[in-house]
């Protein structure tokens, strides 16, 4: 059952994390990998988390794309609390609200660009008829129809980071959470990337984003900033965003 936002949060906040903390036991030592975190995003914004390594980055975009649970704290996914739900009903969270984009891709080496996009619609139970139909217009958004039946051993890497934002977007996620999209790709391929993504986002598409390229998170409507597992600042561009280098229009 969706559990509506209590009083004092807006309701177009999509996302709404409160007293967050996470910590990992290593043998005798506990990590702290976030402090007390509380943040929240609007439905429809774009917002960059930056921080050196160790700063909990990655833990923070875990617990969002609801891969792990806080230690405490409440985490709130378009209204619902979901730091308490079942493995399985954490999976269907995952596979109905979120898109994610990974540095590496993760695209699986033995199936074509088109059945790695086909991927989140077979987990959902879509038909296959359907499902090759989605795929391949998931495909052609990112302007990669003609490489439906290329695996990604034959794809450039920018080429590769496109079937994995298809993929990302074949279920009409409302969020999508980008992992350093650009991390391994050339200038060019990451300036086209970033205008697909910047594509979604005017779309209506919730994108958080962990970078460490400070031009990269110029893409964004606002910056966080996390350091030793604590938000330490934020900033917003009100000067406006880059312009979006995007080659599907």
């Amino acid at each position: 059952m969706e559990i509506p936002l209590p009083g004092g949060n807006s309701a177009g906040d999509i996302i709404v994390v409160e007293g967050v903390s996470k910590v990992y036991n290593t043998g005798h030592v506990k990590v702290n990998a976030l402090k007390d975190v509380n943040l929240s995003v609007r439905s429809g914004e774009f917002v960059a988390i930056m921080g050196p390594s160790g700063s909990g980055k990655s833990t923070l975009m875990n617990i969002l794309g609801c891969l792990d649970r806080p230690t405490s704290g409440s985490y709130r996914l378009d209204g619902r609390e979901v730091s308490s739900l079942s493995p399985d009903d954490l999976a269907i969270v995952r596979n109905k609200k979120i898109g994610f984009v990974f540095q590496t891709f993760n695209l699986l080496p033995r199936l074509t660009a088109l059945e790695n996009v086909e991927l989140p619609l077979i987990y959902a139970g879509v038909g296959p008829g359907e499902r090759r139909e989605r795929a391949l217009a998931a495909l052609e958004s990112v302007g990669l129809k003609d490489r439906a039946r290329h695996r990604p051993n034959q794809l450039s890497g920018g080429q590769a980071q496109r079937v994995a934002i298809a993929r990302a977007l074949v279920n009409n996620p409302a969020i999508i959470l980008a992992d350093e999209p650009t991390g391994n790709l050339d200038s060019k391929s990451g300036q086209e990337i970033m205008g697909i993504i910047m594509e979604m986002n005017v779309r209506g598409i919730t994108v958080v984003m962990v970078t460490h390229d400070d031009d990269i998170a110029g893409y964004a409507g606002r910056i966080i900033y996390l350091k030793d597992g604590d938000i330490v600042g934020s900033e917003m561009k009100n000067e406006g965003r880059k312009a979006a280098t995007s080659t599907i229009l």
